[in-house]
Parts: C-alpha cells; structure tokens; sequence
C-alpha cells in the first residue's frame, strides 16, 4: 500500500514543498503517454506553461460569457419540465458542463462529440457504445482511443490553418500558435495542454453540478436563503467542493525519481496527497461530513493548494453561479423523484478514523411539482 499525507495541515504543507513532493510525473499510465501540463511538472517548467495557459482561465476571460451558461441552463431545465422529470447527471449536468466548455473554447460544432463521452474522456468508447445500445450491459473500461484520435484531427486541422495564414478562431487555434521560450510547442506539449482542458474537471464540475441540486432540493432551507443571498454563491461552492472533494487523492513523486525517466519509475514509491482527508479533517472543520453553507471561511483543499491549484477555479464559479442563479430562480417548487443512487467511499483519516465520503452519483432523478 502507498504511503498517503493525510490531514489538513500536513497535506497543505505537502503540497506547497513541491521539492520534496513533486508532481513531475506522468498520471493515467493506462491510457496516454504525455504529461498533463502544467499539472504534471514543477517550477520552473511549470510556471511557464501555466502563465502561457492561465489567460484562458482568467475571470476576466470567462465572465462575459455568463449570459450564454444560464441561458443554457434554462433550456435544458425546459426540456426536463416539458418531459415532466430528467436524470440530473447525464440529462442537466453533464449537458450543461460540456456546452460551457464549448462556449468557452468556442468550439460549438464539438458539442455532441463531446458530450457522448459521457463524465470522464477515458471511458469514452464504453459510453459510446452505451448510448448506440441502450438497455445492453457495457463493461466501462478505460481507454484513451477516442481522445487521441480527436486530438489528432484538430490539431492536424489547426495546425494547417496556421500554415495558411488562418485566424485564430478557437482553443486549438490558440495552442498551435502558442510559443514557450520563443519555441512552438511540441504535439506532445499541445496534446498535454488540451488533456487538461478537456479531462481536466470534467468529471468534477458535473458531480458539483449534480451534488448542488441534490442538496438544494433536500434542504429547502438553504434554498430559499440562496435564492434570496445570490452573494453566498462562492461561499457555497468553496463548501460543496470541500465536501465532494472530487479529485480525492494526488500522486507526488519523491526525491530521487525525477531523475529518472517515467518508465524506468516504479509508481508504487509515489506518495499520495489525500486531499479527501484534509477537507473531512474534524481538527480543521466542525462536523466535516455535514454540508453547511454557513460555515466560517476557510481555505479547503479541493482545488490543490500552493503552484499547483486547480487553474480551473474560476471556470468551476462561474459556471456554478450561473447554473445556480438560473436554477433558484425557477425550480422552488420541484422535487427529487425516487431514491438517489449514490455510491459512497471510504478512505482513512489523520488519526486512523474512517473518512466516508460521496464518491459519484449512479442516478438522481428530479420533476418539477
């Protein structure tokens, strides 16, 4: 078993001292070959590519675009009231992530592409095959086929266009012409910039997404005070986040791997940061497994901590508030329909107490009254 940092205070200092902890590694082994980046490498590396990379990021850069997340918030609430009820995960939150991806890369005509990957890009073939057998068993088994081969084809296209003299039109278009240290990036470099941006909080702005209906429509207390209290909408997704914790647990390589190529490392030597343990820690958070909106503020581990946190924290706001603004405004009045299907987990804790936390939700069916 792998040794973990857990605990608020000794993961927060992990995960500053990227020295001894670092994130110079290479993550989904099974299913490509190139780092995430700049997730997957240290200062100064790191720090190059996130300044290049962080402009598309920026509040300033995804603020304007709100008007265009709730009014597709408004229409996938539209189709769920006109069918009468709607699967929140795959029907409202994963369709709504995936168009506020869109907008914001500019690429509309992705779209359905996108969207049939389902949650998580590396079991894309699987849900593919889900949607074109529906009611048939498929096994979910990772791969990264379909990624590659969709990166191939529009970085082929991009970097064409460039060669053409075209205009710089879309995300894709942005990282082709991209230089770091006067030099253009590698396909590797590209490839590693657009994991991110398409891997990268795919899966967890949808389980926020899914986890703030199932709570507001289980607690119409904080539903009501939120409707009324639109400037609590951060604080309530700082909580949400802090108690979903949706990327558990990170890899850290430690001293004397770095030196050594990705395949020459054994990965059973890296150290995992439990991040899920920091942000249930009872010394750090009173009643940690409870959802409290009101609770004081304080920085939570959910997006990283130091150099490393999520450069994605502004999209993840921004798409909640907006998302949570459309939803208040109209859905006073429905309800959950059935039993939530939620597969819960465990992990241990700073002082050896077993840390139960929501993993992902199976099914969460809503109707308006």
């Amino acid at each position: 078993m792998r040794k973990e940092i857990v605990g608020y205070l000794a993961v927060k200092e992990a995960a500053k001292d990227f020295e001894t902890y670092s994130s110079d590694l290479l993550g989904d082994r099974d299913v490509r070959s190139y780092r995430q980046l700049p997730l997957e490498a240290d200062p100064p590396r790191h720090t190059k590519f996130r300044e290049a990379v962080q402009p598309l990021f920026l509040s300033a850069a995804i603020e304007p675009k709100r008007e265009q997340f709730k009014a597709l918030a408004n229409r996938l609430l539209d189709e769920i009231e006109v069918k009468g009820s709607g699967e929140v995960t795959t029907e409202l939150a994963l369709r709504y992530v995936i168009g506020c991806l869109t907008i914001i890369y500019n690429r509309p005509g992705d779209l359905d592409e996108w969207t049939s990957w389902g949650s998580d890009v590396w079991t894309a073939e699987s849900n593919m095959k889900s949607l074109s057998n529906p009611g048939e068993p498929v096994e979910h088994r990772r791969d990264g086929a379909v990624l590659q081969g969709y990166l191939d084809r529009v970085f082929d296209a991009a970097e064409a266009k460039r060669d053409r003299g075209g205009a710089i039109e879309d995300v894709w278009d942005n990282l082709v012409h991209l230089k770091i240290d006067d030099a253009p990036l590698t396909r590797d470099e590209m490839q590693g910039i657009a994991n991110v941006l398409l891997a990268g909080g795919r899966d967890t702005v949808i389980k926020l997404i899914t986890a703030m209906v199932w709570h507001l429509l289980g607690n119409k207390n904080d539903f009501e005070f939120l409707r009324d209290n639109q400037s609590w909408f951060n604080r309530t997704v700082a909580e949400m986040v802090r108690f979903l914790s949706p990327l558990p647990k990170m890899e850290r390589a430690l001293a004397g791997q770095k030196e050594k190529p990705d395949s020459a490392r054994n990965p059973e030597e890296y150290v995992l940061l439990s991040f899920v343990s920091a942000n249930h820690d009872s010394s750090a958070w009173e009643n940690p497994d409870l959802i409290d909106i009101h609770r004081e503020r304080k920085p939570h581990l959910a997006f990283g901590f130091g150099r490393h946190s999520c450069m994605g924290m502004n999209i993840t706001e921004h798409e909640a508030a907006s998302f949570l603004e459309v939803f208040l405004s109209r859905c006073a009045d429905w309800q959950i329909e059935g039993e939530p299907q939620i597969e819960w987990a465990t992990t241990s804790g700073a002082e050896g107490q077993q840390i139960r936390y929501l993993d992902y939700f199976r099914s969460l069916h809503i109707k308006p009254n």
